[in-house]
């Protein structure tokens, strides 16, 4: 086993040790088969491994560097990738991944990593950890639900990316459910300039990206109170964000409804520590 997938029960990480568990149990949970040899594709999953499809690739990436799974490819399916007339059928996403641990090994290991998550020493390192964790998801899922909210009015979801540095700004001082709103009011902006015309259709990504960024900037300097948006149905959970904020850091509904911060995950940590 990689020497950064813990193997016995401590409760003091390093950073590489908790994010390469934290990967490790989410990809065996949702992707995992019966028999715990094979990752089935990300495009076959009932349920999305991360919040955006590029955080489940680097998920997915970050185990195979570690030596833990490796794509299910072999020189028999070379002409299927060399050859497939119906290759707009396949991608990244629809390449199975085998476990390279036996599957005892495997089933042993998941058992240790939820152990390990059940108390985590708050150590120095294992807070920034964490931090950087909570940051990265939250910009995941403000990311996605742009995606979303451009796509189900009729835009481009690719224009999400350009909105990626206001996002991710306004992430440092509002929550994943207040970032949601400041992206509804942009969507709404984009769509008025849209429809008063006058601006070229190549140009309407960067006016939704500056609409998020000047709407987060006005509800900061404004000191708005802005009210949180639920999470779209249509936009389940994902399951690391899950492992994450309930079994981990004990944020439960905290990791959207709080701007990221060590305050809030010390504040987490310890309220479960001290009950149980």
């Amino acid at each position: 086993m990689d020497s950064r997938i813990s193997t016995c029960r401590r409760c003091e990480v390093n950073s590489s040790d908790l994010t390469a568990n934290l990967y490790f149990s989410a990809a065996v949970r949702v992707a995992a088969d019966v028999s715990l040899t094979r990752l089935l594709p990300l495009d076959a999953l009932r349920l999305p491994l991360a919040p955006h499809d590029h955080y489940s690739q680097r998920v997915l990436l970050a185990l195979q560097a570690l030596g833990v799974i490796e794509p299910e490819l072999s020189p028999s399916h070379a002409d299927d990738w060399l050859l497939a007339r119906d290759w707009t059928r396949y991608s990244f996403d629809s390449v199975a991944w085998r476990i390279r641990w036996a599957p005892r090994d495997c089933s042993r290991q998941h058992d240790v990593v939820k152990a390990l998550f059940k108390d985590i020493e708050p150590t120095e390192d294992a807070m920034q950890t964490l931090l950087a964790l909570w940051e990265d998801l939250a910009l995941a899922e403000a990311i996605q639900h742009a995606q979303w909210i451009l796509a189900k009015s009729g835009y481009n979801p690719a224009w999400a990316s350009l909105a990626t540095d206001g996002l991710r700004q306004a992430l440092t001082r509002h929550s994943v459910n207040q970032v949601m709103y400041v992206t509804h009011l942009a969507m709404r902006s984009l769509a008025t300039t849209h429809q008063q015309g006058g601006t070229e259709a190549t140009r309407l990504g960067n006016v939704f990206a500056c609409a998020v960024t000047s709407f987060a900037q006005r509800a900061t300097v404004e000191r708005w109170t802005i009210r949180g948006m639920a999470r779209p149905a249509d936009l389940p959970m994902s399951t690391l964000a899950t492992i994450f904020a309930h079994e981990v850091t004990r944020l439960d509904d905290e990791y959207l409804t709080l701007p990221p911060s060590l305050a809030a995950l010390s504040t987490a940590i310890t309220r479960h520590r001290t009950l149980h």
